[in-house]
C-alpha cells in the first residue's frame, strides 16, 4: 500500500507529495527490528531518538516518520507520530476493526473478569467470539501471550486479521488507561465501552488520579465508541456524564442502576441473586463469589443484553461459567481453603479480604507484595488495608524487578500500625508457612500474581506459579497408609 494509502489524512500536508507515493510493507518502532525497506516510525522523542533514527536508516529503513527530524536525511516530521503508528497498523491490516463488533472493558479492576464473562456468554449464546487481554488473547482453545493487557497496536491490529479471517463476529477485549492515553485505540470504533472502576492505581505513569480518570475517559467519546456500560457503585457518575457524550446503560449493586441485583447469598462455592435488567427480572446463579465480582457478572449481563442475547441463554451461561485463572480461584484440601486471586491494587485487595472475611468462619491469612517499577504510592496503603482487615499477613515478593525485594517490602511495612504480619521475601516460602499455620477452619489469600506463570527479577522472568506451590504444600501432607492416601497435616 502507498503511504498515502496508510496514514491519515492529517499528516499529507506534512509530507512531500513524492513520499505520499512510497510503497510502505511494514512500519516498525523498535530500530533494532528494521529490516531493509521498512518504515521507521518514532514514537517520541527522547535523547537518543537521534541514534535510533541512524540505526533504523543504517539496517535499511526506506525512510523515518517522526515528531522532529533533526535535519537527518530521509528522516519527515508528522503530527502526533503514536496516533500516526495506530492508523498505519489498522491499515496495513487490511482495517479488520472496522468489520468486528468490538467491546472494550475498562477499570482499575475487573477488566480481566469481565471480559471473559462476556466472552463466555456470547461464545454458550452461538457466536463467534475472540478476547484479547491480560491473559493473552484467544479464539478458540488457550490463550496465547502477547505480553501488554492491550497489545501495541501491530500487534493488536494483526489480531483483528486474524480473527476476521477466522470468522469472528464479536472481540471482547481489556482496555489499558495506558493504551488509551498512548493513543493505542486511535481508528478502532468500539460497539460497546465498560467502565468497571476507578480506584488508585499507575499513579507512577500518571502523575494524579485527575490525569488517571481522564485517560480512561477518552473511550466513552462518540469518536471512539457507540454505547457505554459503567458501574454506579465504581464511578462518580456526575463526572463521568460530564465527560460521556454517548448513550448510558448503568449497572451497580448500592446505587441506583439500570441493571441491579439483590438479595444476594454467598458462599465460596458461588453466589445467587436476584437481577433486574431494565424490569426484566430472574434469579441468577454463578460459581463466581465476591460482591466485585458479582458487579462484574452485572457488567457482563448488561453488555450481553444490549446486543441482544436473551436473558435467558445469560441466566444459562452465567450457572455454568468455567473458571477464570487467577481470578477468585478456590482451593480446598483438609479443611484448609486457599483462594488465589490477581488483586493488585489498594481497592481489589480490600475487596478480595472482605469478600473472604465474610465467607470465613476460622482467620483470614493474605500473603501478597507490590510490584517493583510501579506505583510507590499504593504500597503503605495495601498495607494498611492488608493488616488491618486480615488476622494474620505475610509481606512477601512479587514481581520486583530492578527494585530490591526487602525495599519495596519495607515501603508497605509503612502503612501497618500493628504487629499481626511477618516477612518473608521469598513468596514460596510464604505461601508455605501461611499454610502450615492456617487451621481448619482458616483460609489463606494468596494476592498480586493471579495466574501469572513467572517471578520477573532484574528483568529475568523466572519460572513461578502460586498454585504450584499450594499444591506442593499439600502434596507433601499426603502418606500411603495400607494402600488409602490420607493427608497428615499435624507434621
Amino acid at each position: 500500500m502507498k503511504l498515502k494509502e496508510v496514514i491519515h489524512t492529517f499528516n499529507h500536508y506534512d509530507l512531500p507529495k513524492e513520499l505520499l507515493e512510497e510503497e510502505v510493507k511494514r512500519v516498525v518502532i523498535d530500530p533494532k527490528k528494521v529490516k531493509k525497506g521498512d518504515v521507521f516510525l518514532m514514537l517520541k522523542d527522547d535523547d537518543k531518538s537521534q541514534f535510533k533514527m541512524r540505526e533504523a536508516l543504517e539496517r535499511g529503513a526506506k525512510f523515518v516518520l517522526c515528531a522532529s527530524d533533526y535535519g537527518i536525511e530521509n528522516c519527515y516530521s508528522i503530527r502526533n507520530p503514536r496516533r500516526a503508528f495506530a492508523i498505519m497498523s489498522k491499515k496495513l491490516n487490511h482495517s479488520s476493526c472496522d468489520r468486528l463488533k468490538i467491546i472494550g472493558v475498562t477499570g482499575t479492576n475487573g477488566k480481566t473478569t469481565t471480559t471473559n464473562l462476556i466472552y463466555d456468554i456470547l461464545k454458550g449464546a452461538g457466536k463467534r467470539v475472540g478476547v484479547i487481554g491480560t491473559l493473552g488473547y484467544k479464539i478458540e482453545g488457550e490463550f496465547e501471550d502477547t505480553g501488554f493487557t492491550t497489545p501495541d497496536p501491530d500487534i493488536l491490529h494483526k489480531i483483528f486479521r486474524k480473527m476476521e479471517n477466522a470468522g469472528v463476529e464479536y472481540v471482547v477485549m481489556e482496555v489499558s488507561a495506558h493504551a488509551l492515553a498512548l493513543e493505542k485505540m486511535a481508528g478502532i470504533t468500539f460497539s460497546v465501552a465498560v467502565l468497571t472502576n476507578i480506584t488508585q492505581d499507575h499513579l507512577d505513569f500518571f502523575g494524579s488520579m485527575q490525569n488517571y480518570e481522564r485517560a480512561k475517559m477518552k473511550l466513552f467519546s462518540l469518536q471512539q465508541s457507540r454505547r457505554a456500560v459503567v458501574c454506579a457503585d465504581g464511578v462518580n457518575m456526575v463526572r463521568f456524564m460530564n465527560y460521556c457524550d454517548i448513550p448510558v446503560l448503568s449497572y451497580g449493586i448500592n446505587s441506583p442502576s439500570d441493571v441491579f441485583a439483590i438479595d444476594i447469598k454467598q458462599s465460596l462455592a458461588g453466589s445467587e441473586f436476584v437481577c433486574n435488567v431494565n424490569d426484566n427480572v430472574f434469579i441468577a446463579s454463578t460459581p463466581l463469589t465476591g460482591e466485585f465480582n458479582i458487579e462484574n457478572a452485572l457488567a457482563a449481563i448488561s453488555v450481553c443484553s444490549l446486543v441482544g442475547i436473551e436473558l435467558e441463554t445469560i441466566k444459562r451461561e452465567l450457572k455454568y461459567l468455567p473458571a477464570i485463572e487467577g481470578r477468585f480461584n478456590v482451593i480446598s484440601e483438609g479443611g484448609k481453603r486457599v483462594v488465589v486471586d490477581f488483586a493488585h491494587t489498594p481497592d481489589g485487595l480490600e475487596k478480595i479480604i472482605r469478600s473472604v472475611k465474610a465467607l470465613t468462619l476460622g482467620k483470614t491469612i493474605t500473603v501478597f507484595g507490590c510490584g517493583g517499577d510501579r506505583d510507590k504510592t499504593k504500597r503503605p496503603i495495601m498495607g494498611k488495608v492488608a493488616s488491618s482487615l486480615s488476622d494474620f499477613v505475610y509481606l512477601t515478593s512479587d514481581n520486583p524487578r530492578f527494585e530490591e525485594p526487602e525495599d519495596i517490602i519495607e515501603d508497605i511495612r509503612g502503612g501497618i500500625s500493628g504487629d499481626n504480619y511477618i516477612v518473608e521475601p521469598n513468596r514460596a516460602k510464604a505461601i508455605r508457612l501461611a499454610l502450615e499455620n492456617a487451621g481448619e477452619e482458616d483460609t489463606v489469600i494468596i494476592a498480586g500474581k493471579g495466574g501469572e506463570h513467572y517471578q520477573d527479577i532484574a528483568g529475568v522472568k523466572h519460572p513461578y506459579n502460586d498454585y504450584d506451590e499450594v499444591y506442593k504444600f499439600f502434596r507433601s501432607k499426603l502418606q500411603v497408609i495400607e494402600g488409602e492416601t490420607k493427608i497428615d497435616l499435624d507434621h
